[in-house]
């Protein structure tokens, strides 16, 4: 996840709906078997799976097999992007103590062993957010490495305010919980060292600052241009002129093997496939299409490279996109994409007929007995490109390094004021360290959306929810009658085309 919606979720859920239908084609034993495989390939190419690695190539690969044999049509897009890497991050206080600190995406690297430096706040024990020079006026800065605090501009502005004003590196604090995870949009105009730290860390240099003691930081990083791809899997049948799209991105951070962030999403994506396949029956009335997107982890690349290279026509025909992001975490949520909030990327309001998607969703965790609730778009997953292109979109995501409310520990269990996912970017985000029942509860929740979308258009506002062929008794993704994507009558499926 590229570090998808706020933890601050609306207070409310949508009203639960009646069940779309029983679903018996996520289970958490495939699940399972293909995270399994996921960590043994980052196992065996040097602990990750990221995008325009090795690790990325080889779970690609286990995909596309995989699906070829379900008789899937696959492509792979490939592009290019700009690569990095952490070497070192470190920060050590005068006495022998280090904080944690994440060196920014794409920052300048400082020399090997790093540089001690006194420390600049400006702001004083409220560190300023560093957005202007003025925040600057009155603190020394020159050589040393600034303190500021997250929010007010990008991570790009407060790197290029504090090179102007003389400072050596820059360091910049969390408001929220855990280190500030971030990334530089253009990383070839900084001039010095960026990273980020927890509030807590800020407070102790600001003290630190007050006594006037040097602090020591080495933040490197592997910066180079790769090139890296996207899986596309389309259905054999369903008709092109509505095509459903439904992505996760399979890549991991270069951190770790990414079995929570994202491979429990690409496993039930590809498992919702192979089930599409299994069905049996006439088919999808609409063309499906199962998207594994790359370099999420470096800016939404892999997404935005699909939609970008989409042509008008084919945006056209793209009735809808639903996004699965870390649908695991360990002390999990159920949240779903708030179809009425507002991206600050796109600064656009997701496409009219995602509250019918949000409602579905929201339909198919309550038949599970389950609640959830709506989180708004924080530009952070690959539902972004599609909303900015004005496709209806709906999404899913588990929670990551925000910090679990009462509220939400009361309504789904866990532990308040931990992280929904605590080994985030971090090499623990391994096998034992999933819920097999997030990922199920989500898993199940997006395959009867799809399944149902698979078969019904979705429904413009003026027309209604009872103009998708009624609540039950709906035709199955394989054909028949009976719940959605059920048995059916018929034979056929996708396999046996390669």
């Amino acid at each position: 996840m590229q570090c998808i919606f706020s933890s601050a979720a609306s207070a409310g859920a949508h009203a639960p709906g009646k069940a779309v239908g029983k679903n018996g084609g996520i289970t958490e034993k495939a699940i399972a078997k293909h995270l399994e495989k996921f960590e043994s390939i980052a196992e065996a190419q040097g602990g990750h799976r990221a995008s325009g690695t090795p690790g990325h190539r080889i779970s690609v690969d286990y995909i596309e097999r995989l699906l070829k044999k379900a008789g899937f049509t696959t492509e792979r897009q490939r592009f290019p992007f700009l690569y990095t890497e952490t070497l070192k991050e470190k920060l050590t206080l005068r006495d022998g103590t280090s904080p944690d600190v994440v060196v920014t995406g794409y920052s300048p690297s400082t020399p090997k062993g790093g540089t001690a430096r006194q420390l600049a706040v400006p702001g004083g024990p409220r560190p300023a957010t560093g957005c202007s020079a003025d925040d600057y006026r009155g603190t020394p800065v020159s050589g040393r490495t600034a303190l500021v605090q997250a929010g007010a501009c990008d991570m790009d502005t407060k790197e290029r305010v504090a090179a102007d004003v003389g400072a050596g590196a820059v360091l910049v604090a969390n408001t929220g919980p855990g280190e500030l995870h971030s990334w530089l949009a253009e990383p070839g105009e900084a001039r010095i060292p960026v990273g980020g730290v927890s509030a807590t860390t800020g407070q102790r240099l600001v003290r630190e600052a007050a006594a006037g003691r040097p602090v020591r930081l080495e933040l490197r990083s592997l910066t180079e241009r790769r090139t890296t791809e996207n899986l596309i899997a389309e259905s054999p049948r369903g008709d092109p002129e509505h095509t459903v799209v439904s992505g996760a991105h399979l890549d991991s951070t270069p951190d770790g093997p990414g079995i929570n962030d994202n491979g429990v999403a690409a496993a039930v994506l590809l498992e919702s496939a192979l089930s599409a396949a299994r069905a049996g029956g006439p088919g999808p009335a609409n063309r499906q299409v199962f998207a594994f997107w790359g370099a999420e982890e470096f800016g939404l690349l892999g997404s935005e490279h699909y939609v970008d290279a989409l042509s008008a026509p084919e945006r056209e025909r793209t009735e809808l996109y639903l996004n699965l992001e870390m649908i695991g975490s360990p002390n999990y949520a159920l949240f779903t994409l708030d179809p009425d909030a507002t991206d600050p990327v796109s600064g656009q309001r997701p496409a009219p007929g995602s509250d019918r998607i949000a409602r579905r969703l929201t339909q198919a965790f309550a038949a599970q007995g389950a609640a959830s609730r709506d989180a708004p778009a924080d530009g952070r997953s690959d539902y972004v490109p599609f909303l900015a292109a004005g496709i209806p979109t709906g999404g899913l995501y588990g929670g990551s390094f925000e910090a679990k409310t009462q509220e939400q520990a009361e309504l789904w269990g866990g532990a308040a004021g931990a992280p929904f996912d605590a080994c985030y970017h971090l090499p623990c985000d391994r096998t034992d360290h999933y819920s097999p029942r997030a990922a199920l509860l989500h898993g199940r929740a997006f395959d009867e959306v799809r399944r149902h979308y698979a078969r019904h258009p979705l429904p413009g506002p003026e027309t209604g929810e009872n103009g998708e062929t009624g609540e039950s008794g709906e035709a199955g993704e394989s054909g028949g009658t009976g719940g959605a994507g059920g048995a059916g009558t018929g034979g056929g499926g996708y396999a046996g085309r390669d």
